[in-house]
């Protein structure tokens, strides 16, 4: 069997655009960000395209169908870090992995990978069909983690055991390079550096460590429901557990099972703890306290995390919305990505008393979302605000302004403590992203109730917003409850005529 062959690469890395991010990028730990002043790597995307022999050689692994076999772990000796090997992908496909994406020919897998979590996934060039993905843990401890990609279904899988090459480190050197797949090694590559210089190189690893630093094994083993092994697998088409398929994603499975006269494409349920479905408020409760479990998200996540049954962390929570979203972008699922605006705007801001509660939590998924939004309007070729509708850019929009609010007087009066203090830093950084580019949105107290707005034709038009009405009649200014007579007067008035 023969390794050696060429790539192409057409890379998605980095525009220049600098952001409010943390810089701590620990695995799996929530901690309240101790430095309120840190600078975000560069972040943005560069489109790089090289002949075939300017590229890398890789490893071309058969062709064979898929067996269940029992898994055994393997790793190699060449050192740097865990390898990725995918058995029997087509000439010519596209392939993408954390934050780079290219297209390649006669691709075979991906050598140094540093610990932590990594996502692949790979698609037709073309761009119209789904796309096969799935999540790494690598341990640094230089394990080889093979997968196959079966023809037939169009999806990666497991690979056999007696498929996976034993002689790794034979052609170790002839894989690409995680931190730039356009460095050529080996006697053909002299080891030369490819496009990425070090600092972005480094950037690549920093932003993806900030979007995945609460993803965890046992998360990815709740949520997919499968067990490991050399990966765990998600597609396209894969459905939220609960969720109502669409119609327009039942009519591609059933077009793309007629075109090939096969049973319908196998699709995996994804179980979040946070489902779509849970009510925020509690059927004991009756009047004003069901109505403020019902306004504010807090009681619910609480509960959520002082059930035993449930399982979940703070950390777990985190993980499920970085999960969400990487999915969603990445692999074009929609389900994922209505999880994940569930997630945003149904409970993390509607938690407005969970910085007083569980501040280390608030934090965490401020800070995750602070990086979501920034790798969504300046990493993604198309930017998180067009792959979603307008209604929920306007939803978040508004959400964020009411939360800044609710913030604000939490902490107005009893002032906060240290790990407070980190909240309303990590919204600090949120609201700097979503006023720069990408969003321009001005999310501050003093929000255009009434106005005119000037037309394409120069006429001037009177607006008034009502999209804060409900928010405006709060507290103090919320509108009294009286009783009237049969004359339709207030009851309890003093009456000069009567």
């Amino acid at each position: 069997m023969s390794y050696a062959s060429s790539q192409d690469s057409e890379r998605h890395a980095s525009r220049l655009v600098r952001q409010g991010l943390s810089a701590d990028s620990t695995h799996h730990a929530i901690a309240p960000d101790p430095d309120g002043s840190s600078i975000p790597p560069p972040l943005g995307s560069v489109d790089a395209d090289s002949d075939d022999e300017d590229m890398a050689d890789s490893a071309r692994v058969g062709d064979t169908a898929p067996v269940s076999q029992p898994r055994r772990e393997q790793t190699h000796a060449r050192g740097g870090g865990d390898v990725v090997l995918i058995i029997g992908l087509p000439d010519v496909f596209t392939v993408g992995y954390d934050a780079l994406s290219f297209t390649a020919k006669h691709f075979g897998g991906i050598r140094d990978i540093p610990a932590g979590p990594h996502l692949f996934w790979a698609a037709h060039p073309g761009g119209m069909a789904t796309r096969s993905g799935f999540w790494i843990m690598s341990e640094g401890t230089n394990r080889v983690h093979a997968v196959k990609w079966d023809s037939g279904s169009e999806l990666l899988g497991e690979a056999p055991p007696d498929e996976i090459p034993t002689d790794v480190d034979s052609f170790h050197a002839k894989l690409l390079s995680y931190r730039d797949p356009t460095a050529r090694s080996g006697a053909g590559g002299g080891g030369s550096v490819g496009d990425l210089n070090e600092t972005q190189a480094a950037e690549n690893e920093l932003i993806w460590g900030q979007m995945t630093d609460c993803i965890t094994a046992d998360l990815l083993s709740r949520v997919t429901g499968q067990s490991g092994g050399a990966a765990w697998h998600i597609s396209t088409m894969d459905h939220v557990r609960g969720e109502t398929l669409q119609s327009g994603e039942r009519e591609m499975e059933d077009h793309i099972s007629h075109i090939q006269h096969t049973a319908p494409l196998p699709v995996r349920e994804l179980r979040f703890a946070l489902d779509q479905h849970s009510k925020t408020y509690s059927a004991q409760r009756f009047g004003a306290d069901r109505t403020l479990e019902a306004t504010d998200a807090t009681s619910y996540l609480t509960a959520l995390l002082s059930d035993d049954a449930a399982a979940v962390t703070e950390a777990s929570l985190v993980g499920e919305l970085q999960f969400a979203l990487l999915a969603g972008v990445h692999l074009g699922n929609e389900a994922c990505l209505a999880q994940w605006w569930h997630m945003l705007l149904r409970l993390i801001l509607r938690a407005y008393a969970l910085p007083r509660s569980r501040p280390a939590l608030a934090a965490a998924w401020l800070r995750a979302v602070t990086a979501q939004l920034t790798y969504g309007s300046a990493w993604l070729d198309t930017p998180l605000t067009e792959l979603s509708d307008a209604r929920s850019s306007r939803e978040l929009r508004l959400s964020l302004i009411v939360y800044k609010r609710r913030l604000e007087e939490e902490f107005k009066v009893t002032g906060t403590t240290a790990e407070q203090a980190a909240v309303v830093a990590a919204f600090a950084r949120l609201e700097s992203v979503v006023a720069g580019p990408g969003f321009g949105w001005d999310i501050r107290g003093e929000y255009l109730r009434k106005g005119k707005v000037v037309m394409e034709d120069g006429e001037e038009v009177e607006l008034e917003m009502d999209e804060l009405q409900a928010e405006d009649e709060r507290g103090e200014w919320a509108p009294e409850v009286v009783e009237l007579d049969e004359h339709g007067r207030e009851k309890g008035l003093i009456s000069w005529n009567d």
